[in-house]
């Protein structure tokens, strides 16, 4: 019981923690873009001999600037509208593929999601960022094996891109081969205590608060810690804490 009540302190408290750049996986789904600027969807020039330009191409790039921007002020309806919009246009349009995944991803219509990343890999199947989603997708939705298939898919081809080497030590750790995924974490642009971080993680979210508590605090020690597991190793303690019987005041 008291496990549980840990659990459901942390997981609130995990998800809050600031993401870092280049080896947290921690993130949400790169989901909410930036929108373009005005000068990134202006018309382009006119070719060296005056030609027209491609109106079609150009109403394309218009319906994604403004897909984006819906992205960005959280409006996933109207999104996916405007990516759905392009499709009509060009039913091989990637970026449009590869957002509707992760909106659907958003809005738990997994079927949706397989469907939009299959396509978008199909038309791009060289793009690591589609697939390393596609695989960070797999693992997050519990299907180790898949996640792992298609990161040693992606390493093959790619075998420096981060993201493969982080998301292969989350489903290492997940399968308690925590060397390996200390080595994969490393390869991801982590230092030893943002491994160890990341491991605690895993545990945490798998609900062994007990194991969890031994990575997190080996992460958190000295200046050299990570600052995200300092954060969640208050929060284990304080928890810890508040769900200790109390003592009975004395009379």
């Amino acid at each position: 019981m008291r496990n549980t009540l840990l659990q459901l302190v942390l997981l609130s408290a995990v998800f809050v923690l600031p993401a870092i750049s280049g080896c947290s996986s921690w993130r949400s789904w790169q989901a909410y873009p930036e929108s373009k600027s005005k000068a990134s969807i202006a018309p382009k020039p006119l070719g060296i001999f005056g030609a027209k330009p491609d109106t079609r191409q150009a109403q394309i790039d218009l319906l994604i600037a403004s897909a984006e921007q819906a992205e960005a002020k959280r409006e996933d309806p109207e999104a996916m509208k405007k990516y759905q919009e392009v499709l009509a246009m060009d039913r091989k349009n990637t970026t449009a593929h590869h957002r509707l995944a992760l909106i659907s991803i958003r809005l738990s219509a997994s079927e949706q999601a397989k469907k939009h990343f299959e396509a978008a890999l199909e038309v791009s199947p060289s793009d690591d960022s589609i697939l390393a989603d596609y695989a960070y997708w797999h693992y997050l939705s519990g299907r180790n094996q898949d996640a792992m298939h298609w990161v040693d898919q992606g390493l093959k081809k790619s075998p420096h891109f981060q993201r493969y080497h982080n998301i292969k030590g989350l489903a290492q750790a997940r399968q308690r081969q925590f060397e390996p995924a200390v080595a994969s974490f490393l390869a991801s642009g982590c230092n030893q205590q943002e491994a160890w971080a990341n491991i605690g993680h895993v545990l945490l979210l798998d609900g062994d608060v007990q194991s969890a508590e031994y990575w997190i605090g080996h992460a958190a020690q000295s200046d050299q810690g990570s600052q995200v597991a300092k954060k969640t190793h208050k929060v284990i303690q304080a928890s810890y804490e508040s769900t200790q019987p109390q003592a009975p005041i004395a009379r």
